[in-house]
């Protein structure tokens, strides 16, 4: 037994730090997963636009993103995805009449297409707010905009601070 001793104090000391390091109490209880909890999020508040963050949490839009439901009520036609057309939201950066080009600072999400900055506005182009049509020259830098764009990259559409 003598003979042996120092052999089982090795092994003994072995199991202690290697069980300590292990955790030896969590290898006897089961383990249970985290709880997981769903914490909800409300909409950012635009100071002096009580109506918007409102409207942003019913549609479930972001930002400045315009809706449908603005669409339907500016009377511009529809959006025609399958005709290439898409809704580009953004910023106005610059806007240079004599060319008719508005320079935006797109508004990303996960289902938006990036575009040149630099968008052509057709002469037949709608532009508006929400109040009333306005012309280009109207547009200023700092205005949130959202953009019916065809599938040749022209502005058919363009609505101002809506």
């Amino acid at each position: 037994m003598k003979k042996h001793l120092p052999l089982i104090v090795l092994i003994m000391v072995v199991v202690l730090v290697v069980g300590g390091y292990l955790g030896f109490s969590s290898l006897t209880k089961e383990k249970t997963p985290p709880v997981v909890r769903d914490v909800k999020v409300p909409p950012p508040k635009i100071e002096g636009d009580d109506k918007s963050s409102a409207e942003g949490s019913k549609t479930g839009l972001k930002g400045n993103q315009v809706s449908s439901e603005a669409i339907k009520e500016s009377n511009i036609p529809a959006m025609d995805p399958k005709a290439g057309e898409m809704m580009v939201s953004g910023e106005i950066k610059a806007v240079d009449v004599d060319k008719r080009v508005l320079t935006i600072d797109q508004q990303m999400d996960d289902n938006s297409i990036k575009i040149s900055p630099n968008v052509p506005v057709s002469k037949d182009a709608i532009i508006r707010t929400k109040e009333a049509p306005i012309s280009l020259a109207q547009v200023k830098s700092g205005d949130s905009v959202g953009i019916i764009v065809t599938k040749d990259g022209q502005a058919r559409a363009v609505l101002v601070n809506y």
